[in-house]
């Protein structure tokens, strides 16, 4: 009773445990598995989404190419330009 040990209590972290102080970290090192993976696979399958639109047209494959490329680099480009735009503040 005299010679209680006193329990230290260490600081809580941020956000989801981040034991990062900086802000200069890419947000690719925070990312979970499941996300990484999502972001390499569901580009590669909306590509081959608008390719197998583009082979009902009968194209040459180059062309095919580059318009399942630039569709998904549009929509990506798209996605960020409004998410930049409601971000703001």
């Amino acid at each position: 009773m005299f010679f209680k040990k006193k329990i230290k209590e260490t600081p809580k972290r941020g956000f989801y445990n981040n034991q990062y102080n900086t802000s200069n970290i890419s947000s690719w090192e925070v990312m979970s598995f499941i996300e990484k993976f999502a972001m390499i696979t569901l580009p590669c399958g909306l590509g081959f989404i608008i390719w197998i639109m583009c082979d009902m047209w009968d194209l040459v494959w180059w062309i095919r190419l580059i318009i399942s490329v630039g569709g998904v680099l549009g929509l990506i480009g798209l996605i960020t330009l409004i998410v930049n735009f409601f971000h703001t503040e």
